[in-house]
């Protein structure tokens, strides 16, 4: 299970340590995956009683989905254990682990626009589900994929990410606030007509926000996926990945939203806000269809 943190915002470091995703691959490669679910019983138990984050999700369950206090402190429980289940099974897919997950797509054709159209694009996604595990289902399109992450993310998980990723199509863009690199690398994927892969659901504190009403209340969103889209001129296309059983998972792209290219500040914001609107009200029906799945540890309507 990832490290639990008490801050009621989100600082932009990963919650993962490396030494649990070494353990997840040495239990899965010489037990395999059912005992590894079997003994995450415990974990997600002993997390439940101890981690004080989940008081967040406890406040999810009760504003988002209007669960009374007793429905939505069994509901973290189930949460926890799912939270456990896709990281075992991303780890299980990333690093080559045998495994028996089959992947349903929907509205592919809004994927196959993408790589017709040319000029790379946006996929954003939130902290709902398990993307990694059925996106790799997208390597039909032939095209490489970016993870953006943030540069102080902790160096010995994004080496060991890179290590175990390392014969897939996907590559690591590291946000550089100062020196602003990651812009020339998106510049470049883009012209290589890659897509990159971004949440949309999380900010550090400094960063620029836009606010929408999330579930009747308002909550504020980066700008940053939007900023891009917009002033590289590339589609956005709103995708989520869902587990809907033990083995199973469902990967839907459900808009795709095209855009021309923003030279304009005073349009820049119009157009980010429009796009982040449609985000939401997506955001809103994934989360609403599996409520469990919802894995932002913090206060999300601070």
């Amino acid at each position: 299970m990832p490290e639990a943190t008490i801050k009621n915002k989100w600082d932009g470091q990963s919650r993962s340590k490396v030494v649990g995703y070494k353990i997840f691959v040495y239990f899965l490669n010489t037990f395999g995956l059912s005992f590894a679910y079997f003994m995450l019983h415990l974990v997600a138990f002993y997390y439940f009683l101890f981690s004080k984050p989940n008081k967040y999700i406890r406040q999810y369950f009760i504003q988002a989905h209007g669960y009374s206090p007793l429905r939505a402190r069994l509901a973290v429980y189930k949460n926890n254990y799912l939270l456990g289940q896709t990281i075992l099974d991303k780890v299980a897919v990333m690093a080559g682990v045998e495994n028996p997950f089959k992947v349903e797509h929907h509205n592919g054709k809004w994927l196959d626009d993408i790589a017709a159209i040319g000029k790379g694009a946006i996929l954003i996604s939130a902290h709902i589900g398990n993307w990694e595990v059925a996106g790799q289902g997208l390597n039909r399109l032939g095209t490489a994929f970016n993870m953006l992450m943030y540069s102080n993310e902790k160096e010995d998980l994004k080496q060991y990410m890179d290590d175990v990723l390392k014969e897939k199509k996907i590559k690591v863009i590291a946000i550089d606030e100062e020196s602003k690199s990651h812009i020339i690398a998106l510049h470049k994927a883009f012209s290589n007509n890659e897509l990159v892969v971004m949440h949309g659901d999380r900010y550090r504190a400094g960063a620029k926000t836009l606010t929408a009403n999330f579930f009747g209340k308002p909550a504020q969103f980066p700008a940053g996926p939007f900023i891009m889209a917009a002033k590289f001129g590339v589609p956005l296309c709103i995708a989520f990945a869902v587990k809907t059983n033990k083995n199973n998972y469902l990967f839907t792209a459900e808009k795709l939203i095209q855009n021309e290219r923003v030279r304009d500040e005073a349009q820049l914001e119009k157009v980010c806000q429009n796009m982040l609107q449609q985000y939401v009200v997506e955001v809103e029906k994934i989360a609403k269809a599996y409520p469990h799945q919802w894995f932002n540890y913090y206060d999300f309507w601070a």
